[in-house]
């Protein structure tokens, strides 16, 4: 089950769904992680995954080094800053964010689509 689960939540994260927040869900929901550890784990899974996409379009050029150079380490600097904040944050107020976080995105993709 869990194979088939990661399999089409990849597969969702990779078609842009936002499969990353349902990796979250399944992780603390269906098999019970702690909240920190279900996103961690959801981190690891992304960081990989966009490292591989990362590597294949600078080969395809198809961004642009600088700005890959650029986000990463903001993005890095983000991930260490935000993850010592979570030791000082009560699990129950990060799945609070994470539901608001999931709320937004998706209002923010309808509001997209409807304008379209």
């Amino acid at each position: 089950m869990n194979f088939i689960a990661s399999f089409l939540i990849s597969a969702l994260m990779g078609m842009g769904v936002g499969g990353g927040g349902l990796f979250v869900i399944y992780l603390t929901m269906y098999l019970s992680y702690p909240q920190g550890l279900g996103q961690g784990t959801n981190l690891l899974f992304f960081a990989l995954a966009g490292g591989f996409a990362l590597i294949y379009h600078l080969k395809k050029r198809k961004i642009s080094p600088l700005y890959s150079i650029i986000m990463i380490s903001f993005g890095g600097l983000g991930s260490i800053i935000f993850s010592h904040l979570l030791n000082f944050i009560d699990t129950g107020y990060a799945k609070i964010a994470l539901g608001m976080l999931l709320v937004f995105s998706g209002a923010v993709s309808l509001y997209k689509l409807f304008i379209k």
